[in-house]
């Protein structure tokens, strides 16, 4: 009984879609048909606007093109949506030839498809398309396929990949998936006219690219522009049919999205597409056809009747106030750029923003000398492994035992980075702990941090946070901050759950913040005065314009907030974030032996911007060997 009910519901369906289809196709020939017949009587007013001698032949040369286009794609769908693939020039994706982030989708798809207990469809991605954006097409189990395009890639961290993922996911297990390609064939009749005259005219602009010009080139534009203003009524009418039919079902998809898979990713993957420059636009003759099966716009955001709601609309339908917070967080950024010094009152807005943790004010200097090791120390920093097996005190051991003595433990740690040998008579910790950490090799005691920081257990918010107030008062107690000490309350932020969901934001909104942050690197680095600002430029060079190194030639001397800036940094697209720690590895590391600072900074900012850090780290110190050989 369940099956005949299921049945009945998808043949209703497929008839209500072939019926809207249907009158869809009526009311195009009517309007194309009149508009001819406008002509035929202006020429002889004896005709009939609405059916003239023309008529027949008008009519029935419409019902063949669309018909065939119909038939035709019903043919070339025999394969389902690897047949759409190959329609879009798609290349699919195998685990053996896939890059870093082609093998995180594959493996983020294999994970979903065994957690839903479903055929695991096949992952293609469209090259040439910068747009971030996804659809996913299949008649069948065995034929659906999930199209990804190339900036979904190359832009998505792992977490926003999940939620583009998770949404497809979604359109497979509630069948949307398969009534989006039936939708596909039944409207490809009024679409095909548009096509056919893109391609004829893409034939006129590609001989640019072959670097010679063809004496057909401008028939080719012209010749495909006619037929592409021909099939333009067709667009417009599927445009609002579909438009009419299919606008509400975006915010309910995201809703469903959203509960299928327990988080907000979804969330953060509509937040990269609009700080995206290219959007989710997909520049492709099929782009229309292809509308109602994508993730977002595939169209112009400027085009209408869009089936899909504006980024910023579908954003606020599943968090009212992250938009807000996401402009007051813009406003706060442009704070620190010299050409907006005069919009300074605009402070009195972003203290209105919500952030889980505030570092303590006021804010501190950036470290121009770097806290380290006696050189000697310095130079070999000690194998990951090797550091985790060193023997300690059994005092460290017994304190590290209970979360009140790793606290404990972790405030003497940051207090003999800042003072080394001096600690205050006033400090709150055990002097024999401190003891214990003097005596062991200093290169030991970030292990010991990072162990007793996994130590801390479950505390109340209000304890979690007057615990890393603490232990940042400690860090700029002489008013100065630097890098590594930073990264360090990062972590104990991530391991409390204070660290902030970092806000998607472009390269251009960030770039003060990122000139801090090589300014901070370079001042962990064992380099002398002198050279340090040779580095530097030569960093700024690869990252900024030729007009914005003018404005950033000097080293800021205002106060500074690292961890603000480290979340904004993190926020930047999966591509800038890879770019800036690869400009400061070749700039900072690639002739020099690194120290074991310089390893702790490099491999606690390659998590902080989202990264494995175990290959890095692993691949530095084979390199440190050779070099040290």
């Amino acid at each position: 009984m369940k099956d005949v009910s299921h049945y009945l519901i998808k043949n209703k369906n497929i008839l209500w879609s072939a019926s809207i289809c249907s009158v869809a196709v009526l009311i195009t020939i009517f309007i194309l048909n009149t508009v001819l017949g406008l002509l035929v009587h202006y020429i002889n007013p004896l005709e009939s606007i609405f059916w003239h001698t023309f008529s027949p032949l008008c009519v029935g040369a419409l019902l063949v093109v669309i018909l065939g286009s119909i038939i035709y794609e019903f043919y070339v769908f025999r394969e389902g949506g690897h047949s759409l693939a190959k329609q879009l020039k798609a290349r699919r994706l195998s685990l053996i030839e896939s890059t870093p982030e082609e093998n995180v989708a594959l493996k983020i798809t294999e994970k979903l498809a065994q957690n839903f207990d479903i055929d695991l469809p096949s992952i293609y991605v469209l090259p040439d398309e910068v747009g971030v954006n996804a659809l996913t097409a299949g008649l069948h189990p065995r034929d659906t396929v999930i199209i990804l395009t190339w900036g979904a890639l190359q832009n998505l961290d792992e977490l926003e990949l999940y939620g583009l993922l998770g949404h497809e996911f979604n359109q497979i297990l509630s069948g949307e998936a398969k009534e989006n390609t039936r939708l596909k064939i039944l409207y490809s009749g009024l679409t095909s006219f548009s096509q056919l005259g893109s391609k004829i005219a893409k034939q006129g602009f590609s001989v640019y690219e072959k670097g010679r010009r063809h004496k057909f080139e401008t028939s080719f534009v012209a010749i495909g522009g006619v037929i592409w203003l021909i099939g333009s009524m067709g667009i417009l009418i599927s445009r609002l049919i579909k438009y009419f039919t299919l606008g509400g079902r975006t915010f309910y998809n995201d809703y469903k999205a959203k509960r299928l898979m327990l988080n907000n990713a979804n969330i953060q993957t509509l937040l990269r597409i609009y700080v995206h420059h290219a959007g989710s636009q997909i520049h492709s003759e099929y782009s229309e056809s292809i509308a109602h099966m994508c993730f977002a716009n595939s169209l112009s955001p400027q085009s209408w009747l869009n089936i899909h709601p504006s980024i910023e609309d579908r954003i606020y339908e599943l968090n009212p106030t992250l938009l807000q917070d996401l402009q007051i967080e813009n406003l706060k950024k442009l704070r620190s750029q010299p050409l907006f010094v005069l919009m300074r009152p605009l402070e009195e807005l972003s203290a209105e923003s919500y952030t889980p943790w505030i570092s303590p004010q006021p804010l501190p200097l950036m470290r121009l000398s770097p806290i380290s090791f006696a050189l000697n120390d310095a130079i070999k920093p000690l194998n990951s492994e090797v550091r985790r097996q060193m023997q300690r005190p059994d005092l460290l051991q017994r304190a590290m035992q209970t979360s009140t003595g790793s606290r404990e433990v972790m405030v003497a740690i940051l207090m003999i980075r800042q003072y080394r040998e001096f600690i205050p008579s006033t400090a709150e910790v055990s002097r024999a702990i401190v003891d214990s950490l003097l005596n062991l090799d200093g290169r030991v005691h970030i292990q010991i941090f990072h162990d007793a920081c996994a130590n801390l257990g479950n505390m109340p918010a209000t304890s979690a946070r007057q615990f890393v107030t603490k232990l940042a008062k400690i860090i700029q107690e002489d008013g100065e901050i630097g890098l590594l000490d930073a990264l360090l309350i990062e972590r104990v932020k991530a391991e409390l759950h204070l660290l902030p969901m970092h806000t998607p934001s472009s390269l251009e909104t960030v770039k003060p913040q990122i000139v801090r942050l090589i300014d901070a690197l370079l001042h962990v680095q064992q380099i002398n005065s002198e050279n340090q600002l040779e580095v530097r430029y030569d960093i700024l060079q690869r990252v900024l314009t030729r007009e914005e190194l003018e404005l950033f030639r000097e080293i800021s001397d205002e106060p500074i907030d690292l961890s603000e800036i480290l979340n904004d940094i993190a926020g930047l697209l999966l591509r800038d974030r890879l770019s800036i720690l690869g400009v400061a590895e070749v700039c900072l590391w690639h002739d020099r032996i690194i120290t074991q600072d310089e390893l702790d900074v490099l491999e606690l900012l390659y998590w902080r911007l989202g990264f494995e850090t175990e290959e890095i780290v692993d691949q530095m110190q084979k390199k440190n060997s050779i070099m040290i050989i």
